[in-house]
């Protein structure tokens, strides 16, 4: 599982809705496009323009553009509905089976037929170049872990066969692993290299930039076009091409948005205080704008179960007591933020506030906690490890230890690893005692936010198993695939309520999604919700 994909800031504006899996009706997006090119700037490049060779938002933010998937998020909804396909379902009781009919007259951008045999040889290569080790390192096509078998029937109908039970498979088929691609261009053992991409999406790519990087040439720009043979779910398109231009740092975004060489940013890459400046000098109709919505990425601190002091489960309780996240959301991240009581984000269905029930949502008073911690001896030393290339994660170490000094109870050493490559490389030992790490969502379904945290060492390497929620409620969940339900909401509800006991993980906020634009970009609100999609063909210019 990658890491690099999972740990994003990404944010989202919130305009949910529950839809069904059912049919959906046609579009052929290049009819009636308006002459008009967008120009966006991010520092998130991608890794690889193939679909079996990444795990990481730059690429993903490419895929859900040139590529297609059987199934997509329409915007504003966090269930996903058929967009390759006119039709996908489980078929049955177990939920072991899921079916889908392929929609009719299907073809890639040059021209090549997309039919069911294409869709099998996209997910069968996935797995096997995934196995191989043949991937980029990204270990995407652990997103299709309970994928047993592929089965074809003509041109139009695929079958899923599932290891277990799985209520999330739409979700998975919907993410940037289940894209479709052209078996005439691609390889079934190997990653394409080049960048003659071959999708069926919304775009075709045109051309793609490069300039110097540490270890060989890095993105400089990709240039997309609309694809004139696309056809699924998109209604309409609001622009004629489509440009991203790739930064190395937040300062060169915000210097290009300050002189208009791009028309907008999205994916949170300015500071928090640049985005507070920005905010406050807007005026409607002129100069920069920025649009602000709730999002669904999470932030956390990271405790090792097996590692002293937090081996103990009471000094876990502790900080999940004393944890002060107005602070740390006021004093860090200038309230550009929201305070975070649960693992699963508010705006994923099915959340909890667990950590608030429990613990309050204010800090304890200390001498509450000591009475807590009668025989442990105090204060309890534990070294705090954050990415000192994380936006504000030194402002926000220093908060935590802060927060957790109150008293005398905790005696903090604050330490940094330059990157996430190296905090990862810590959590690979299982034996660090403490981090902080955000959480990006595969897709918006309250499990990627409950089971990547579970293992031995586990993602994070705090070593957290909580047989109840392995063994029973996640299995019991997987049976239910209609989130909205009152049995799935009661499974759920259970599980945030162990994890908050358990104390593993400490949440501490959910961020807000900004997205910054020149006065004259249209369509901005729908291009990304609970699904952190961001729908290049829905903004255009006025």
């Amino acid at each position: 599982m990658s890491v690099a994909k999972r740990l994003g800031t990404l944010g989202c504006v919130t305009l949910l809705a529950t839809t069904a899996a059912c049919g959906s009706s046609a579009s052929t997006a290049a009819k009636g496009v308006p002459s008009t090119s967008i120009t966006m700037g991010t520092i998130a490049a991608y890794s690889s323009l193939d679909p079996a060779g990444a795990y990481d938002y730059g690429s993903w933010l490419l895929y859900y553009n040139i590529y297609q998937g059987l199934m997509s998020y329409k915007p504003g909804a966090n269930v996903p509905t058929p967009d390759a396909a006119s039709a996908c379902d489980f078929v049955g009781t177990g939920y072991t089976t899921y079916h889908c009919t392929l929609r009719s007259g299907l073809t890639f951008s040059n021209g090549d037929p997309l039919d069911a045999s294409a869709v099998k040889f996209s997910f069968d290569r996935v797995v096997k170049i995934g196995k191989e080790k043949a991937d980029n390192g990204s270990q995407v096509s652990g997103l299709l872990s309970t994928m047993k078998s592929v089965q074809v029937s003509g041109a139009s109908d695929i079958t899923f066969q599932l290891t277990t039970a799985d209520a999330t498979f739409p979700d998975r088929l919907a993410s940037g692993v289940g894209e479709i691609v052209d078996p005439k261009v691609y390889s079934g053992t190997a990653l394409k290299t080049g960048t003659d991409v071959v999708g069926s999406g919304v775009y075709k790519l045109d051309s793609v930039q490069t300039k110097p990087g540490a270890k060989g040439p890095v993105p400089a720009s990709v240039t997309l076009s609309v694809n004139p043979n696309y056809h699924g779910a998109a209604a309409s398109v609001a622009n004629s091409s489509f440009t991203l231009k790739y930064y190395d740092t937040a300062a060169q975004v915000k210097s290009a948005l300050d002189s208009g060489q791009i028309d907008l940013n999205a994916g949170n890459d300015l500071l928090p205080s640049d985005v507070i400046a920005l905010q406050n000098a807007q005026t409607l109709g002129k100069g920069l704008q920025v649009v602000e919505g709730d999002g669904t990425n999470t932030r956390m601190l990271v405790l090792n179960t097996r590692t002293a002091p937090f081996d103990n489960p009471t000094v876990r309780q502790a900080v999940a007591w004393l944890i002060n996240r107005d602070a740390i959301v006021r004093d860090a991240y200038q309230r550009t933020v929201t305070p975070l009581y649960s693992v699963i984000p508010q705006g994923i269905s099915d959340q909890s506030s667990s950590f608030a029930n429990i613990y309050g949502s204010e800090p304890a008073k200390p001498d509450t906690v000591k009475r807590l911690l009668k025989g442990v001896s105090l204060p309890i030393r534990f070294p705090l490890t954050y990415t000192a290339n994380s936006v504000a994660g030194a402002a926000e170490a220093e908060a935590i230890k802060k927060s957790l000094e109150v008293g005398g109870i905790f005696k903090v050493t604050v330490t940094s690893v330059p990157d996430l490559g190296a905090l990862n490389t810590l959590w690979g030992t299982g034996t660090l005692p403490a981090s902080t790490t955000g959480w990006e969502p595969d897709y918006p379904d309250p499990d990627d936010f409950v089971s990547p945290f579970l293992g031995d060492p586990g993602t994070f390497g705090n070593h957290y198993a909580s047989p109840k929620i392995a063994d029973e409620l996640t299995p019991q969940s997987l049976r239910q695939p209609n989130r909205a339900d009152q049995s799935a909401v009661d499974t759920f509800k259970k599980i945030q309520d162990q994890i908050a006991t358990d104390a593993p993980l400490i949440p501490l906020w959910q961020n807000k999604q900004y997205i910054v634009t020149q006065a004259n970009v249209t369509g901005v609100p729908l291009t990304l919700d609970a699904a952190s999609i961001v729908r290049f063909w829905l903004i255009g210019k006025s």
